[in-house]
């Protein structure tokens, strides 16, 4: 059976952070390589730190076009969830629909079922809060990508942004009765500003002509939109006639922070070398990333505890195995991955 992959994420035009378009591009790639079907993209509701944001449906149709693949996609929750089941309740509709894509997802879905969280965990704790047997019985596992992930929570700094969209969400998608596969975008907060590799943290930055000037015209034609944050509904043109748009001088000089795609590949059953080519997971001694089992525990203000667990534990903690090699190698083996969109 097919696997399936439900992608939550912060995608809004303009953009808050682009790397949620270079994100959803690697999904759409291993959809188009035939290694897994997309069962539907749920966007965050924008924030009110960052207004003039719409999630951005221009993207997803874009990729959609591209890779021949019609998506269903959803608008997640404006309201921050809570633990209280009244105020549960209560919500509207149009607040439960993000929730109710998640279960609608999991019922429909007859293989193995993922969910990867790029944003916040609002929606996520709302379904697991009104349907937990459809996590306990159908989600294959949840690759949730936020957080600070040193092991001594006196060094991990603060509190990394996705924990911030809904820190009570966050902590409560530890509880849910599925494997969780921990990717903390960064080790320490620090790590944040210098930019650095480091054990359990996932970010690595590459700079974006290195990888733009490798890939489809049509597809540079993806990232030239986005990455610019046009707003000009007529998204199909540019796509149509991609020679004649060319990425402006400052896309192309720009550094690119990325922490998602290790997560990608890993529930495809893939991992990476030290020289970038895509491997079995199961070729451990060769991968420059891998997830080991642990227990984990957060409280509500989205600190997360965590030791060491055994081979019985359905919790795991992303790890970078080559800190010299990682940066480098998980830049090819993206590239690789989205030349599968033409």
């Amino acid at each position: 059976m097919a696997i399936r992959l439900l992608h939550q994420t912060d995608l809004f035009r303009p953009y808050i952070d682009p790397d949620d378009h270079w994100d959803l591009a690697c999904v759409y790639a291993l959809a188009a390589s035939g290694q897994l079907e997309l069962g539907g993209v749920l966007v965050d509701f924008p924030p009110d730190h960052y207004p003039g944001r719409s999630p951005d449906i221009t993207g997803i149709a874009q990729l959609s076009y591209l890779t021949g693949f019609p998506t269903h996609m959803a608008v997640g929750s404006s309201v921050p969830y809570t633990h209280d089941r009244a105020a549960l309740a209560a919500l509207p509709r149009r607040d439960r629909a993000g929730a109710e894509f998640l279960l609608h997802y999991l019922r429909d879905s007859e293989g193995p079922a993922y969910i990867s969280i790029v944003g916040s965990c609002r929606d996520l704790a709302l379904a697991a809060k009104l349907g937990p047997d459809l996590f306990r019985d159908r989600c294959a596992g949840i690759y949730l990508n936020a957080g600070t992930g040193h092991p001594d929570v006196a060094m991990q700094g603060g509190i990394e942004y996705n924990v911030e969209l809904n820190a009570a969400a966050y902590a409560a998608t530890f509880d849910i009765p599925c494997p969780i596969y921990w990717m903390p975008c960064f080790e320490t907060m620090r790590q944040e500003s210098e930019g650095t590799v480091e054990r359990y943290g996932t970010l690595y930055r590459f700079k974006q002509r290195d990888v733009l000037s490798k890939l489809s015209p049509a597809l540079q034609s993806y990232f030239t939109y986005s990455l610019e944050a046009r707003t000009d509904a007529r998204y199909l043109q540019p796509l149509l006639a991609p020679r004649s748009d060319v990425p402006s001088f400052v896309t192309l000089r720009a550094d690119r922070d990325m922490w998602c795609t290790a997560g990608f590949f890993h529930m495809v059953s893939q991992a990476v070398d030290k020289a970038g080519n895509i491997i079995p997971s199961s070729n451990t001694d060769d991968a420059i990333f891998g997830f080991r089992p642990i227990d984990i525990k957060c409280d509500l203000n989205g600190v997360p505890t965590w030791t060491d667990a055994g081979a019985e534990s359905n919790r795991f903690l992303f790890e970078v195995k080559d800190l010299d090699s990682y940066a480098g190698a998980m830049t090819v083996a993206m590239t690789t991955l989205l030349r599968n969109i033409q």
